[in-house]
């Protein structure tokens, strides 16, 4: 199978986790679409050459956590759809099915824009500055 790109959408198996009253935790495998962001590279999160970052695809509007995939139609996709920008979801290869759209540049660039934005990098930066005078304190 061809290695999924940043960039592309892919239908992705996800496992969706339900807990019961009395505990019980269930699992249930969906075939959902979803963008990659991250394939391996540390763009999202950490460096990790086994797992992708990927944010879903719904066809529901959310304006506050949800960004409209431009020309959806022209890009391969059946349906008006939006990409769930409110958390990035780690997978491996194997849960890859097939591709089925490539996004343009310029909305990948907002995609990454609005996630940034949502995660605060700068928050993120501070203190991982924090953590690393730290451990230079302690080592």
């Amino acid at each position: 199978m061809k290695k999924a790109e940043i960039g592309e959408i892919w239908i992705v198996t996800i496992p969706i986790l339900s807990c019961e009253d009395d505990g019980t935790v269930n699992i249930q495998l969906q075939k959902r679409p979803c963008l990659i962001l991250d394939d391996g590279r540390g763009l999202i999160v950490e460096e990790d050459n086994k797992n992708y970052h990927v944010l879903k695809l719904t066809t529901q509007n959310d304006p506050y956590k949800r960004k409209l995939i431009k020309n959806w139609g022209k890009i391969g996709l059946r349906k008006k759809s939006y990409v769930r920008i409110e958390l990035p979801i780690k997978i491996e290869q194997a849960q890859f099915d097939r591709k089925v759209a490539s996004l343009p540049t310029d909305q990948l660039l907002e995609m990454y824009y609005e996630v940034y934005n949502l995660i605060n990098i700068s928050a993120l930066e501070k203190m991982t500055e924090k953590i690393r005078e730290k451990e230079k304190v302690t080592n």
